[in-house]
Order: structure tokens, then C-alpha cells, then sequence
């Protein structure tokens, strides 16, 4: 039953990826303004495109998930062959484009071909969909839509297969997870998307959006899932630095109060931080004595396969790595010996680089960080324009919150459904910055 349901989603997927394009979805495409407005506005279809694909991120199908990267994959490169994603390249995307490179040399020393495909599809996705985020963007109001539509999809998520339902209605919970990610996965998504609630708030100045944030918080907090509360967290903090700058240290003492608040006082929380010591842990004992170290949190047995894989692959091999996919593919054929822990996944994407591709890989993924961070702070301090700002936000805000769940997460293992959002807003910041020059020309 399960098979055939996801057989079903996976169809209909595949379907709404083809037609989607085509003349009888024009009329989806207009959409009114408002509920007491007549006015319609028209999606570009890329645009469109984009909604569905972001809307349907969390649809993981299952073992069927490979061929919905698949259909995704193939779709961006048919609209890359067809015009209708345009490729840009500037000092971000070439800085990701020499990371990229550099896995695809690791692949030459790989003991696991397969493996080295499958993660350097993985790496690439996001290149493709910051360009076809770029594409996405006509005008200023395509941005207003576009969060619109996937912060609503996002509520209804958090409702059914977030803590809510993990709390209230833990059979359906269960039953939707054989569909859909749910837990960490699930929170990466929402790590990833969160920011769009803060655009909302500072296109329509409505306060109603900060309550769609929160909600996505309490269901993360109600699932107990810890990267998702520090990537939110990450999030809010770097929203608030490139919206306020220097009147920011208000919101980040903030968020700072919220998140060690969370892990004092929620119990489960702290339990899941601190194991045998919870309740014993204080802020005093945070802030000054290391108690948030990774030595002292509980890593739920990650630090076992971290430190087997380092040793086996990284320290021999420290600069170049072992070959992109070595990691993955021996944990996956040892998983069965290692009995001390029941997790089966490396759950850190930066040990997975370390391991594969040598220190060089982790560096140049830093670099492309940091181009990242002076170029959206360049914009941010100096532009004029409305949606350069808010765009440039947008982007670091999300990247940074991913990039911290990448040290605790497979984000990459799941790319469709995190990593690649940061990497369309960066496809936004990039379209509303070239539209800033357009109409400081005009």
C-alpha cells in the first residue's frame, strides 16, 4: 500500500513537472491580489515552476527518491537546453563552480564510483536551481508571491508532519513519514525557508507574519529537533544583523534569550542536550564554562562513526581525502558492524568532505561562504534599492542557518529539500541586483 501510494506521488510529480509548462496551466498562473481586489497578477511559468518544486520539497516518496532527483535534475537541464534558465555567472557562483570542480577531481581516486555520481549530482543541484531561481525573478512583486505561496504550504507541513501532529496525533504522524520527511529533515526545510516569513514582514510591514515563524519554531521545538532549533535561531540572528544592522543587538540578544531558554527549560530539550546531565547544566555554565562544547553535548552516537571515518579515511589522506562517495559507500556496507549505535548515516556533511575530498574540499566550501557573506554585506551596507537588501537577507540568513545544520545533518543526502533553497535566493539576490542597475541606468 505504502509502495503505491508513493508510486502515485511520484507520478503525479513527474506529470505536474511536464504540463506545467504548457498552455492549460496559463490560467493556474493568474492570481489575485487580494481576497477583495479584483486585480490579477500572472506567474512566469518558471516562476510557477519554482512554487511547485519548493511546495513539494518535502515529498521524500520514499525508495523512489532518487528518481524524483532524477526528474528534477533532467527538468533543469531541458530548461537550461531551452533558454528558459538563463546561466550567470559572478564571484559566488564561481566560487561554488571551483568546489564543485574539486569534488569532481576526488571522483578520480574514489573507491565507489556510484557513490561519487550520486554526491556530485547531489552538489550540483543547488548550481542549477540558483540558476533557476535567478530565472524565476521577472519583477518586484514575482518575490512577494513566490513567499506567499510557499510560507502557506509551509504551515500546513508543520501541521501534519511536524511536532504537532508528533504530539497530538502521533498515528498519523507515523503514517505520513513513509511519504514525507519528517523530523530533522523536516526542520532543515523549515531552517531553509523561515526567512520568508521575515520578507513577508518587511514587504507588507504585518506583524501576522512573525506568528507563521513561530509556529514553524514550536513544531521543531515539539519534535526536539536540535539542529533545526540552532538553525532558526541562526537564521532570525543573521535576518535581523543585514535588515538592522547596527540597531540589530536588540534581536540577537533576543534569539541568544530564546534559544538558551529552550534548552534550560524545555525539559526534553535538555534532556536531549545534556543526557545524564540535564537539569544540572545552568547559563552560567553555557555562556562561560563550555557546557555547549561538542565534547559535552550529546551527539546520540555521531562522535562512534565520525571518529571510525576520520581515521580510516581522513587522516591518511588529510589534504586530498579518501575520493568523493568513499565515506558514504563504506558506512553503507558496515553499517551492520557497528553495533554500538543504531545510526547508520555520517550526519555531518562537513566529516563527509573531510573524509571524501581532504581539508581542500571543506576550504573552498568556506570560500564560497565567505564570497558569499562580503558580497550580500557589501550590498546590504551601500545599495539603495529595496529588494537587493532584502534579497541579500534572504540569502545569508538561509545559507547560514543550512550551513550549520550541515554539521549535524545529511542536508546534502536531502539537498532537494534544504540545500537548494538558499541557493535560489541567491538566484534571487543576484536578479534583484542586476535590476538595480537596470533602473539606476534608466
Amino acid at each position: 500500500m505504502i509502495t503505491i501510494i508513493n508510486g502515485l506521488l511520484l507520478f503525479l510529480f513527474a506529470y505536474f513537472s511536464m504540463v506545467i509548462f504548457l498552455p492549460v496551466f496559463d490560467n493556474k498562473r493568474w492570481i489575485q491580489w487580494g481576497k477583495e481586489s479584483e486585480e490579477c497578477y500572472q506567474l512566469n511559468r518558471v516562476l510557477f515552476y519554482l512554487i511547485f518544486i519548493i511546495c513539494s520539497a518535502p515529498f521524500f516518496l520514499g525508495q523512489f527518491s532518487i528518481i524524483k532527483y532524477s526528474i528534477y535534475f533532467i527538468t533543469l537541464l531541458l530548461l537550461i537546453s531551452r533558454g528558459m534558465i538563463l546561466i550567470r555567472f559572478n564571484s559566488i557562483v564561481n566560487a561554488y563552480i571551483i568546489f564543485l570542480l574539486w569534488l569532481a577531481i576526488t571522483m578520480i581516486w574514489s573507491s565507489a564510483p556510484f557513490d561519487a555520481i550520486l554526491l556530485l549530482i547531489k552538489y550540483s543541484i543547488p548550481l542549477l536551481s540558483l540558476w533557476l531561481g535567478y530565472s524565476a525573478i521577472q519583477g518586484e512583486y514575482d518575490l512577494y508571491f513566490f513567499a506567499k505561496y510557499v510560507t502557506r504550504y509551509s504551515l500546513i507541513y508543520a501541521l501534519f508532519l511536524g511536532g504537532i501532529s508528533a504530539v497530538f496525533a502521533p498515528s498519523l504522524y507515523f503514517f505520513l513519514n513513509n511519504f514525507f520527511l519528517t523530523y530533522a529533515g523536516l526542520a532543515d526545510y523549515f531552517t531553509a525557508i523561515i526567512g520568508l516569513f521575515f520578507v513577508l514582514n518587511w514587504l507588507t510591514f504585518s506583524h501576522k507574519h512573525y506568528l507563521g515563524a513561530v509556529w514553524l519554531l514550536l513544531s521543531t521545538l515539539l519534535e526536539v529537533v536540535r539542529t533545526g532549533l540552532g538553525g532558526i535561531t541562526i537564521v532570525g540572528s543573521m535576518f535581523s544583523l543585514f535588515r538592522y544592522k547596527l540597531k540589530a543587538i536588540p534581536y540577537l540578544f533576543f534569539f541568544g534569550i530564546m534559544f538558551l531558554s529552550i534548552v534550560l527549560f524545555v525539559p526534553k530539550v535538555n534532556e536531549k542536550f545534556f543526557g545524564n546531565d540535564a537539569g544540572k547544566v545552568t547559563v552560567t555554565d553555557i555562556v562561560s564554562g563550555g557546557a555547549m562544547s561538542s565534547d559535552k553535548i550529546q551527539t546520540s552516537g555521531r562522535e562512534y562513526i565520525w571518529d571510525v571515518l576520520l581515521r580510516k579515511f581522513y587522516e591518511p589522506n588529510k589534504i586530498v581525502g579518501a575520493g568523493l562517495g568513499s565515506s558514504t559507500h563504506y558506512l553503507k556496507d558496515k553499517k551492520t558492524g557497528f553495533t554500538q549505535v543504531k545510526i547508520t548515516l555520517i550526519h555531518s556533511d562537513y566529516v563527509q568532505l573531510l573524509c571524501d575530498s581532504g581539508i581542500v574540499s571543506v576550504v573552498l566550501l568556506g570560500v564560497f561562504f565567505l564570497v558569499l557573506l562580503l558580497k550580500a554585506g557589501a550590498i546590504a551596507l551601500s545599495s539603495s534599492y529595496f529588494y537587493s537588501k532584502m534579497t541579500a537577507a534572504l540569502a545569508v540568513s538561509s545559507m547560514s542557518g543550512v550551513a550549520f545544520s550541515m554539521g549535524y545533518d545529511n542536508v546534502v543526502s536531502h539537498s532537494m529539500t534544504s540545500l537548494i533553497i538558499p541557493f535560489i535566493f541567491i538566484g534571487f539576490f543576484m536578479k534583484y541586483s542586476e535590476l538595480e542597475n537596470e533602473y539606476v541606468s534608466e
